[in-house]
Formats: structure tokens, sequence, C-alpha cells
């Protein structure tokens, strides 16, 4: 087997893509960094031992553990002189990653977990090294690979999702990202009940039980925090804020943003404007 092995191969996938991975026998002398990288990487340590650097802490990694080294961290890392560490790594990127990692229970304050069987992580890297060609066919071996790196350390780490993500609220969490990222101003708990193909009374159950309020209060929250940033930010008109809000009466909007905010609409882009000049003066 060769002392070094690498394959760079960005996938497309936002959500968990792959940028390199690769296999080393190190030297004695061997070393990396300083360096901040622009990705996460994942070492796991084959045998031998290494000295790793994150932050100014100073961690000592066997045979048998991994590291992490997030984006924007400065580390350096180094083999050991007496016992120098033989790696695999994975170097990746994407949306999921921070969930992903969360899970596997490791985090820049965090950076070294025990995996006792590297080998198995090793071996996945090799397969995946076995398609470096940029083919669809091979994209899809690549990253089948990289969900199973992962799916050994959630086992190994006994990962659970949270209450937010379980199934049973599965519901909860499609109906906020319905609400926040909808850009029609006037939906309806009905047009969220609909979206979600579930009863308005069994949708405010879930809200009840996960979030502690109803999703009409939810919706109604949502679009006074929209109004704030309209008004923060813009000169449209107050009426024009409020229909942009879902409130065809401006009077109405009026007395639910004062109700929310404890100031009327008026006054609190006044205050806010007030605040920035202070700031700019200042600056």
């Amino acid at each position: 087997m060769e002392n070094k092995q690498v394959m760079i191969y960005q996938t497309s996938s936002e959500e968990l893509h792959l940028t390199t991975c690769g296999f080393e026998k190190c030297s004695s002398d061997h070393s990396y960094g300083p360096i901040v990288c622009h990705y996460y990487i994942l070492h796991f340590v084959l045998d031998g031992q290494g000295h790793f650097y994150d932050n100014k802490t100073h961690y000592v990694i066997n045979k048998n553990q991994y590291f992490l080294i997030t984006p924007g961290t400065l580390v350096f890392y180094r083999a050991s002189e007496e016992n120098p560490w033989t790696y695999t790594w994975i170097c990746f990127n994407g949306k999921a990653v921070p969930d992903m990692l969360r899970h596997c229970h490791i985090s820049a304050e965090s950076p070294v977990q025990n995996y006792s069987h590297p080998d198995d992580i090793r071996n996945i890297i090799f397969e995946m090294m076995n398609y470096p060609d940029e083919t669809p066919a091979n994209e899809c071996h690549i990253q089948s690979g990289l969900y199973a790196i992962f799916a050994k350390l959630y086992e190994s780490s006994h990962a659970s999702y949270n209450a937010l993500e379980s199934n049973d609220n599965f519901y909860v969490s499609q109906a906020t990202n319905y609400i926040l990222g909808n850009f029609d101003p006037h939906i309806t708990v009905e047009d969220i009940a609909n979206y979600l193909h579930i009863s308005r009374s069994y949708l405010f159950t879930l809200f009840k039980k996960h979030l502690n309020t109803s999703p009409q209060r939810f919706l109604a929250l949502s679009r006074i925090r929209n109004a704030c940033e309209l008004l923060s930010n813009t000169d449209l008109p107050v009426s024009t804020i409020a229909n942009s809000c879902g409130y065809q009466d401006p009077f109405a909007f009026s007395r639910a943003f004062k109700k929310e905010m404890k100031i009327a609409p008026s006054d609190y882009r006044q205050q806010y404007n007030n605040i920035r000049k202070q700031s700019t003066i200042h600056t």
C-alpha cells in the first residue's frame, strides 16, 4: 500500500459535499500548518500517535480516535516522533454539516472523539476513491460513502433526534418553515394545515405541545417581525407595509403591532431612525 493516497473530488450537494479524501502513513517529521481551512476535516487515526493544536489547545491523538478541523480555525498538527500516526481523512462542507456533527457529539469546542473501528472508515474511503472520474454515477457512489461514514459515527455516538427533529414534531418543523419562508402575506392557518395534509385541530395540538403557542399566534408574530423589518429598512408607507404583512386594514395592523411591540408602527420607525442617526454620528 502506498504511504499516501489522495482523491480530490468536489461533489455538488448543497447539504453535504465532499472536497477531498485520502490516506497517509506519516513519517516522524510530518506536520501540517499552521493553516486556516475553509472546510471541515475529519481525521481518523488508524495507528500510532500525533499532536493536534487547535486555538492554542494541545491534544495528543492516539489510535482509535478522530479529530475535527472546523472552517476559520487556525490549526497545526504533527506526527509523534516516536510513534508516527497513520490516518485517513475526509474534507467536506454543506448546510447540513453543523447538525450532523452535533449528532456525533463533536464540535470546535470538543474536537476529539473516540472511534473503535477506524478501519471501517478507511475501507469506505478507499471504496470512494475507486470512483475518481466526474460522472453522475460516480458522484452517487461517493455521496453514498460520505453518508455511510456519518452513519457509522451516528451509531458510535448513539445519535438521536431532539424533540424538534422527531417524527412526532415533523409537522411543526415543516409548518414553521412554511410560514417563515412564504412570501404570500395572506396565508392562513387553514392554508398551512392543507399544505401539511393534516387537520387544523391536529396542527393546533402539535404547536401547543412543542412551541407552547398556537399556529395563529405564531403566524401573527411572524407578520409583526416582517413589519419591523420593513419599517426599519424601507420608506414604504405604513398602509403599504400593513398590506404586505397580511393586514388589509391599516388600523387593524396598527392595533396588532402596538399590542405586540408596545409602540405604534410610525413611532417604531422614528425610534429606529433616531438610533441609526446617533450611531452614525458616533462613528
